[in-house]
């Protein structure tokens, strides 16, 4: 795999990893029951948190596609936060947690 590829990977998972933390604003009406106890406490919160770091991750996606070195280095960085936080919001850390490997890995190839 050369950089190119690498670089294209990581773009891609961050476009899509952006996308769905952007679609989480939806869990907000979510009804109650489904929704995991720390987000009914304060789902404003959480939903703007989650939209805030979607729009970080889709503009460090556009950076890497661009191929700008410091799409990378925020690309790594959001990765980095991503992985150290992944295990306070269980159970969709697991998945941020994923997303956050492979971009991680492809960033540091």
């Amino acid at each position: 795999m050369n950089k190119k590829t690498a670089a294209k990977i990581a773009s891609g998972v961050l476009f899509i990893h952006g996308f769905i933390e952007i679609l989480a604003i939806m869990g907000i009406f979510v009804p109650g029951e489904f929704a995991p106890t720390w987000f009914q406490e304060r789902p404003i919160f959480w939903a703007t948190l989650s939209a805030i770091y979607g729009i970080f991750r889709l503009i460090a996606g556009y950076a890497i596609w661009s191929m700008k070195k410091w799409g990378i280095i925020f690309g790594m960085a959001l990765s980095l936060t991503s992985m150290i936080a992944a295990p306070s919001i269980y159970p969709f850390g697991v998945m941020d947690l994923l997303l956050a490997v492979i971009v991680l890995v492809s960033l540091l190839y």
